[in-house]
């Protein structure tokens, strides 16, 4: 149970991707590209919740902390210190 909570976790990830750099290349209609976008969002939503029932609070908090962009940035800071 604990890979597929990691899995979903991970797969989260990949509609909101799509949102931001696939859809709006995309040769359809505005109406089209919103009903996609949104549809991606709840089903990266409904992933992401998911796993988090499947992981528990504790781990899906400590991946979270991982993946923050300010977390990213001290590590890429203090990396280049070096």
């Amino acid at each position: 149970m604990q890979k597929l909570g990691l899995f979903l976790f991970i797969v989260s990830f990949l509609p909101w991707l799509a949102v931001l750099f696939v859809v709006p290349f995309l040769p359809l209609d505005l109406t089209q590209k919103t009903t996609l976008s949104v549809v991606l969002a709840v089903v990266a939503e409904v992933c992401f919740w998911i796993s988090v029932v499947l992981l528990g609070k504790e781990v899906v908090t400590k991946y979270r902390r991982y993946l923050n962009p300010r977390y990213l940035w001290k590590k890429i800071r203090s990396f280049n210190r070096r």
